[in-house]
């Protein structure tokens, strides 16, 4: 649905390895990640590699880590992490540390984020909405806003589970998608 609101080929399903995302996510500008996240470590599921030898495959095979965020370097200007509890992490002396984090460290402008659990149909329609207005030029932070406001206004979707557990952390940014539309 979002590579069709942005014209863009993502990748989805098998697709979406653990390797060709950290090759990928090097040389865009806004990168959205739609994926299991393992509450307690902050981890993401993604597709195992190619080539593992088990039927089952091994958690390097297709787990992504703080640490192999952090030892890519990104030109992203928006991280869109669309996982449940994706903006947590330990608290620490230097804050929150987290994945949120790990983009920002590895070059990342701004991470949207969830603090919470997140709905598989309301946070299908938030980001049919949000990416509705960053296509239009808006900032990240008013693409946010009009997506909780766009949610509230859904009689069954309007319950604050839905559309408050969203969060953007750095930089308030716009994207350019050559033309905005």
């Amino acid at each position: 649905m979002i590579g069709e609101v942005l014209k863009v080929k993502p990748l989805t399903g098998k697709e979406a390895t653990k390797r060709a995302v950290l090759e990928q996510i090097t040389s865009v500008a806004l990168i959205h990640i739609a994926a299991h996240r393992r509450k307690e470590t902050g981890e993401i599921a993604l597709a195992p590699n190619p080539g593992y030898k088990t039927e089952v495959p091994k958690e390097p095979h297709y787990i992504l880590t703080m640490s192999d965020v952090q030892a890519v370097k990104l030109r992203a200007r928006l991280v869109v992490l669309s996982c449940c509890h994706s903006g947590r992490g330990t608290v620490m002396s230097e804050g929150v540390v987290g994945m949120a984090r790990a983009f920002l460290s590895a070059g990342a402008r701004c991470v949207f984020a969830s603090l919470w659990a997140i709905d598989d149909e309301a946070t299908m329609e938030f980001m049919k909405s949000f990416y509705k207005h960053l296509r239009y030029g808006e900032s990240a932070s008013v693409a946010l806003h009009q997506a909780m406001k766009f949610l509230r206004e859904l009689d069954k979707l309007c319950a604050p589970k839905y559309w408050a557990p969203f969060v953007l952390i750095g930089d308030n940014v716009t994207i350019e998608f050559g033309e905005n539309k």
